[in-house]
């Protein structure tokens, strides 16, 4: 006989049973060392760490869409791009805490009013590829009508605050340690972020709207004849997603001080979906390693070629990128945490053989 072919769906295992007091230590633990390491780097690493906090969140949020829904949207920049505009529209203002939570909810009304636009015109095409290609259409638009609203957004030149509003609040505070600076505040800030929307998008997956979405994700046909209006849960995913992404883009704007139109180009989401695809697409903590691994490598990228000028290779970064990820689908196609619960999945079945 044949050896038994396991098929995991990583995402039917998120909260598939109680942690353990094993698995809770070891979190705590790992909530500690990031709550400690602040005070070990320099502020340099730091802005670096809250970067992939908050862009570990954009990537989950593209993964509610490609990972358990099934949807391929080109056009996720929109919604972060218009959140990073919203911060730093907002904050530019005056930075300090009510500004912030305006921007907030001015990001969650707009992200919730296009993402249901795009719902409803990606839901018209009806199919992946058209949809997709009607995104990548919708977020054209919306970036080049950035790039011409020069009174608002200051066009190709975009917007940036000052380094003394950085931070709002209690995020401005620094501790002195070793005679630097260290933007305490600022880190943790965006590592609460992180942690929330981590616990608010899991729980949406393992609720019935979110059970609902993965059988639409495995059979639409199928979820339709079970009397499931799919568009209306299309539609649901495509707001929590858009959602998610606002915030995310939000809190970025207090990091990076800056929006331009970049951040509304197809290259950004292109960022999101490497990053689901290389920590697993359908796992939503795969976003997160993805998010730390890609823009670590980015940076290290950058500055290989700032200090070796010479070699034009480095002026490339995406070419070192893109043979990762090549590497990353033929030998682990389901992503990095995708081929950790598919070991788990085998270790449970051995010991189910070794049972009979």
């Amino acid at each position: 006989m044949g050896k038994a072919k396991v098929k995991v769906n990583a995402a039917d295992m998120i909260g598939s049973k109680k942690m353990s007091p094993v698995q809770i230590g070891a979190l705590l633990a790992l909530i500690a060392t990031f709550v400690a390491l602040p005070f070990f780097i320099g502020n340099t690493t730091i802005v670096l760490v809250c970067r992939i906090f908050i862009l570990g969140v954009y990537g989950m949020s593209y993964d509610i869409l490609r990972g358990y829904t099934g949807i391929i949207n080109l056009g996720q920049a929109s919604f972060f791009g218009s959140g990073v505009y919203i911060g730093v529209l907002a904050l530019r203002r005056e930075a300090d805490m009510l500004h912030f939570i305006v921007a907030l909810l001015g990001a969650t009304v707009f992200c919730l009013l296009v993402g249901f636009l795009y719902s409803k015109i990606v839901l018209l095409t009806g199919g992946v590829v058209p949809g997709a290609m009607i995104t990548l259409a919708l977020a054209e638009i919306v970036r080049n009508l950035a790039e011409r609203w020069y009174t608002v957004t200051g066009g190709q030149d975009g917007l940036s605050l000052r380094a003394s509003s950085l931070a709002i609040n209690f995020t401005s505070a620094s501790i002195r340690l070793g005679g630097r600076d260290k933007l305490i505040g600022l880190y943790l800030f965006t590592f609460v972020f992180l942690i929330v929307m981590t616990l608010v998008l899991r729980q949406f997956v393992m609720s019935p709207t979110g059970r609902v979405l993965m059988a639409i994700r495995e059979n639409d046909q199928r979820a339709k004849f079970l009397g499931y209006n799919t568009d209306h849960y299309k539609t649901i995913a495509f707001l929590v997603s858009a959602v998610a992404s606002g915030l995310a883009g939000v809190f970025f704007s207090i990091v990076v001080r800056f929006a331009g139109t970049d951040y509304l180009s197809i290259q950004t989401t292109l960022d999101a979906l490497l990053m689901t695809l290389v920590g697993g697409t359908g796992t939503l903590y795969g976003a997160i390693i993805g998010s730390g691994l890609v823009t670590y490598l980015q940076n290290l990228l950058l500055n290989l070629a700032r200090e070796y000028s010479d070699f034009r290779l480095l002026r490339f970064p995406m070419i070192f990128i893109g043979s990762i990820y090549v590497a990353i689908v033929m030998f682990m196609p389901s992503g990095i945490m995708g081929g950790v619960y598919k070991l788990q999945a085998m270790r449970k079945l051995k010991k189910s053989q070794a049972n009979k």
